[in-house]
């Protein structure tokens, strides 16, 4: 072999990543999913703009963001020949309204209503009214022709500026306050707004996070993790038949644009609902109720699925299901967060059939050099999902996703035999597109000394 190649590329490529990419942070030992450290920089940054100041009263700010919103249904009424008045609003079919732009200010309301509130240190009083700017917001954008996503994404900003605030709380206030603020906002996560949109109820949850870094305020987080777990149950029990009471509130707009606005799938749910409810009441389980569920490899590829064609209970179950993968990202947080690493380690290697679960847990091992248990955690993924591929790492770095994590393992540990049998193997695959590279490699493990650039000795494994 030429002089200056690389046996170990594999390594000091995951090694290189792992230490400098996503897993590095200076605030834990280990990788989050959920929290960001620019959340606590962003609250810190933001705290010269934060006063002692009144904000709008509730009622104020339910009548200021509601009025921007009614005006864009009565616009979209005016303009939509389906469109009929009622005594409570007006019905306007989905597939007939135009498609939302932000530039219609209907979310001028908010804009002003959360301005004024994430500028003042009056705690609660700002809680509640970013609370209903988020409940009403998430309602509206459930009830417009969203088809370029500039609501949602709208939302998602939202939900992040209530993040921040919600860390400068937990810094800030007192723990009584802090508790109350977190339940304002768990609330509005689990209400019915938010059951069919997993990743944004858990986003909302996870304004925990910034309490379970201490000690009097850690049970606040894991109060709210557990009362959306409740929700959530509560939800795929009822497979989401009927309406169900919301303690919060939504303002005029949110609660009438929902009544009155007739989606076009409406027909398929109003059939999935009755479906539900006589099968409920069946206590033998009959077929067509068991025909109506969706199966695990549905559930496991929901971008093939149409909504529109879905019952209400097989979109309680998608939702039950999007929520159960999501809520491991925090749950697995509050424990890195509260410190309980070899918990969160643990948890990370117990649910290794989920993609950013086991990546994380393989860069664990190998920020800690662990390479013998890394190349047992392969093992361990590839014989219970060997279909599963990487999420958390780069192709650059894994071209041959687990392969290659087996293949940094390998030599680490200096495993000549294994990695020669591996790049024959790629060798005989005529539609690899790396043959000149893995010749290279298996001439070099073949040939150990023949100049290569470093020593060939296997690290420790600890």
């Amino acid at each position: 072999m030429g002089s200056g190649f690389n046996r170990r590329q594999e390594v000091d490529d995951l090694t290189d990543y792992v230490n400098n990419g996503w897993l590095s942070s200076a605030e834990f030992d280990g990788p989050t999913f959920l929290w960001n450290h620019m959340i606590r920089e962003a609250s810190q940054e933001d705290a010269d703009q934060r006063n002692d100041v009144p904000v709008a009263s509730l009622s104020d700010a339910d009548v200021v963001i509601n009025m921007p919103m009614q005006w864009y249904f009565d616009a979209v009424a005016s303009m939509v020949p389906t469109a009929e008045r009622t005594d409570t609003g007006v019905e306007i079919p989905r597939i007939d309204m135009p498609t939302f732009q932000l530039d219609s200010q209907a979310l001028s309301g908010v804009d002003a209503v959360v301005g004024n509130a994430i500028s003042s240190t009056r705690w609660l009083d700002a809680v509640g009214n970013l609370a209903k700017a988020v409940e009403m917001t998430a309602r509206f954008v459930g009830n417009v022709a969203d088809r370029d996503n500039e609501g949602f994404d709208y939302l998602k900003d939202l939900i992040q500026t209530v993040r921040i605030y919600m860390d400068a709380v937990a810094c800030n206030a007192d723990p009584m306050t802090g508790e109350q603020a977190l339940r304002m906002i768990t609330q509005v996560a689990c209400n019915e707004d938010f059951r069919l949109n997993a990743m944004q109820m858990v986003e909302l949850l996870s304004c925990g996070l910034s309490f379970a870094q201490w000690d009097d305020t850690r049970m606040f987080a894991y109060d709210a993790l557990n009362k959306g777990i409740a929700a959530m149950r509560d939800f795929a029990a009822k497979s989401g038949t009927g309406s169900h009471s919301d303690d919060n509130g939504a303002g005029n707009t949110s609660t009438q644009a929902r009544d009155t606005i007739t989606d076009s799938n409406a027909t398929d749910g109003t059939k999935g609902e009755n479906t539900t409810n006589s099968s409920a009441h069946d206590g033998n389980g009959s077929a067509a109720d068991d025909s109506s569920a969706l199966s695990p490899e549905e559930l496991n590829d929901l971008a093939m699925l149409d909504p529109s064609l879905l019952s209400q209970r097989q979109l309680a179950q998608t939702a039950q299901n999007q929520f159960d993968h999501a809520v491991q990202f925090l749950r697995h947080d509050l424990m890195r967060i509260s410190g309980d690493s070899d918990e969160a380690d643990r948890f990370l290697r117990d649910n290794h059939t989920s993609e950013p679960l086991a990546d994380a847990y393989a860069a664990r091992l190998i920020a800690a050099e662990r390479w013998q248990d890394l190349l047992n955690f392969v093992d361990l993924v590839e014989r219970d999902a060997p279909n599963q591929t990487t999420v958390m790492f780069p192709e650059e770095v894994v071209p041959y996703e687990w392969e290659t994590i087996r293949e940094a393992a390998l030599e680490a540990l200096g495993r000549d035999d294994d990695l020669v049998a591996m790049y024959q193997e790629r060798l005989d695959d005529t539609y690899d597109p790396s043959t000149e590279l893995n010749h290279m490699k298996l001439q070099a493990w073949l040939h150990p000394g023949a100049g290569d650039a470093d020593d060939d000795s296997p690290r420790s494994d600890r």
